[in-house]
């Protein structure tokens, strides 16, 4: 591996966006070739075909370097001790999420939905099918950034870069996407590059996400910490899950209030205007929850990578 920190940092980088590139080129083809059975949209297309090219590329990073092991990866035995703690980071992902969205319903900034489920097996139906995807997006980017990048800078010894490069990564990452939708009979084999140029418009607009940046920013430190401390993947496997768990429910289950989307509500600072959920009260609530991993995890040695 290059003992550069940066040039580490940009070997991954430039994993992303081949996967990106890689997206673009066959996305239209695979529509097409897709078509007889359903037309799948293109940016979905696009979308399955980027985290495949991730994967692909991120393998062919890791063993290209000799860092295809359990000790960079994060994912070690004892199994059992591994998923007692990834439980345990679950728990505790469901519990901060909750605490961190439940102001934003007492304050009038968000309220329930005619989505709601009206009796406990729906509820718990739309609770298991949150957790899946929980569980299947914090597997795929907990390996990529807390695993595979962290664990490579981590292992030459950089860890300013896998604190805090690696979170600011990720927090970009995450406003990638707000993808063009093309109608299947307008798509041409350069479409894909259409939808790629698409993922970038909210960079542009940085008033619109700052605040949601910041959030997403000390959400990755967090996991950054936890991953750091612990050694391994585990909680920040189960914070993640636990995480995204919850938000899936509420996005689905609520909506902006008309005092908030209408900012005529004096705590509507609280939330940003890129998803009516991400802004300064999650970003306080998670930097604060940094602060107390570093200090109570403080105790636990780190196993050497």
């Amino acid at each position: 591996m290059p003992r550069s920190p940066l040039a580490i940092f940009l070997a991954f980088f430039l994993a992303l966006i081949a996967a990106l590139v890689f997206a673009a080129t066959l996305a239209p083809a695979l529509q097409a070739m897709l078509a007889p059975l359903s037309v799948f949209p293109l940016h979905r297309v696009f979308n399955r075909l980027a985290t495949l090219g991730v994967i692909l590329i991120t393998i062919w990073l890791m063993r290209r370097y000799g860092l295809m092991s359990g000790a960079v990866l994060g994912f070690r035995g004892p199994w059992p001790v591994f998923l007692r703690r990834a439980l345990i980071g679950l728990a505790a992902g469901l519990a901060l999420m909750v605490m961190a969205l439940t102001p934003l319903f007492l304050l009038d900034l968000r309220e329930f939905n005619a989505r709601l489920p009206d009796g406990m097996g729906h509820i718990a139906g739309l609770f298991a099918k949150g957790l899946l995807s929980g569980v299947l997006v914090a597997l795929i980017e907990e390996t990529f950034f807390r695993g595979a990048m962290q664990g490579a800078l981590t292992r030459q010894r950089a860890l300013g870069w896998a604190l805090f490069a690696v979170p600011a990564f990720y927090a970009a990452v995450h406003f990638f996407g707000k993808a063009l939708h093309i109608p299947f009979e307008q798509v041409h084999m350069g479409s894909g590059f259409d939808v790629l140029g698409s993922y970038f418009v909210l960079f542009f607009n940085p008033a619109h996400i700052w605040d949601a940046f910041l959030a997403l920013y000390f959400v990755g430190l967090l996991l950054a910490i936890v991953r750091h401390r612990s050694g391994d993947l585990a909680g920040s496997l189960g914070l993640h899950a636990g995480f995204v768990a919850v938000i899936a429910v509420f996005r689905k289950v609520s909506s902006p209030t008309a005092a908030y989307e209408s900012d005529a509500s004096s705590w509507s600072f609280l939330v940003g205007p890129f998803d009516g959920l991400l802004g300064l009260w999650i970003a306080l609530l998670t930097a604060l929850a940094c602060a107390g991993a570093w200090l109570l995890l403080r105790g636990q040695r780190v196993p050497a990578v």
